[in-house]
């Protein structure tokens, strides 16, 4: 494998985990300028020919020996919570760069074991695919916050993410891994909830150190861990923080009230800012100081789209091209873990559960 970091060399990339999800963005890899996949792994073998035929890949395989034995540059794990140590770990092994689907691991344990076998590995990076931080509204506000303080002091932080899928999966007539706890790590808030705990603490610098949760299963009765769950907590700024999850309801939103000003997202369309100062941007011109504003239409990008430059798959390929860091890196990982793993003793034993970051 090349270790070359110029411009022009070719990386070249194996993909694991070929359905569901990762055919919403793997076409991407069809795009990234000098880029070459070379196998393609899922343990349907349909699949993985199909991603291969579609990005030129020459080979499909079932096994994960065939991605540790290929000759490239870094890989892409996109399969099952339970499979993400195992995976990463051999292909860490064998000389590669991983970006691994979040989360990093079902437990916590299993997450510190697989950092600090990454760091054993002094010239291997290892990232997180985290999907909001493809939207480059995030970005400008996370400017913003930083060098204008366009908020002022934040009190509060609310949020939510919810959809319907875990009653869909529950009238399916096959057993899916996500019914799981054991495979998972969890239910509704292992798998939704690590977005928001990392992205709040990316976007504003914030920490959560303690939390106090309750979950549930109300509806999925197939699904062993909950589909509903719910958390307060502090941070380390003294604010508060909510964060609910669900996988029995829709609705989603996002909001930071601050000293200076406040910003609601709602459902991926709609921006609501308050603030004491006009404040434009590239998705919106605020003007009426005082008062709040709403501006429609504010909606991500596709997480294929070719001309995105804020892409987390093409921004970890020019990471490794580059020799930088990725964006959300290994520790983050075990960070967002830590949490979760607050969540659910807290859940557990109904009391505060304070977090104690590495």
């Amino acid at each position: 494998m090349s270790n070359s970091s110029s411009s022009s060399h070719t990386l070249r990339v194996v993909i694991v985990g070929c359905g569901g999800f990762s055919r919403d963005y793997l076409s991407v890899y069809g795009s990234i300028p000098n880029l070459q996949v070379v196998a393609c792994i899922d343990a349907d073998l349909a699949s993985a020919q199909a991603m291969a035929k579609a990005l030129g890949a020459e080979t499909a395989s079932t096994e994960l020996d065939a991605a540790v034995r290929a000759s490239a540059d870094y890989a892409v794990v996109s399969t099952p919570n339970f499979l993400h140590v195992e995976q990463a770990t051999a292909l860490l092994r064998s000389g590669k760069h991983v970006l691994l689907q979040k989360p990093m691991a079902r437990w916590l344990d299993e997450a510190r074991a697989l950092v600090e076998f990454q760091r054993e590995q002094s010239r291997r990076q290892m990232g997180l695919y985290m999907s909001m931080l493809d939207f480059g509204l995030w970005w400008e506000l996370r400017q913003a916050f930083a060098t204008e303080k366009r908020l002022g002091s934040v009190a509060q932080v609310s949020m939510r993410l919810g959809h319907t899928g875990g009653l869909a999966w529950s009238k399916q007539p096959n057993e899916l891994w996500r019914f799981s706890r054991e495979k998972t790590g969890g239910g509704a808030f292992i798998m939704l909830g690590v977005h928001y705990i990392h992205f709040l603490r990316w976007l504003l610098g914030l920490k959560i150190k303690r939390v106090l949760a309750q979950t549930a299963n109300l509806h999925c009765g197939r699904i062993e861990g909950e589909d509903i769950c719910q958390l307060q907590g502090d941070l380390d700024n003294g604010g508060f923080v909510q964060l609910s999850v669900a996988w029995n309801s829709h609705g989603e939103h996002f909001a930071i009230y601050g000293t200076e000003g406040s910003l609601v997202y709602l459902d991926n369309e709609l921006l609501r800012v308050h603030s004491a100062k006009p404040w434009k941007t590239s998705y919106f011109d605020y003007e009426r100081a005082g008062q709040w504003q709403s501006f429609p239409g504010v909606v991500p990008p596709k997480l294929d789209d070719p001309a995105n430059p804020h892409n987390q798959h093409r921004a970890f390929a020019e990471a490794i091209r580059t020799g930088q860091k990725p964006a959300v890196d290994a520790i983050e990982g075990l960070w967002d873990m830590q949490v979760t793993g607050a969540v659910y003793r807290s859940a557990a034993s109904g009391r505060w559960e304070i977090i104690h970051y590495v």
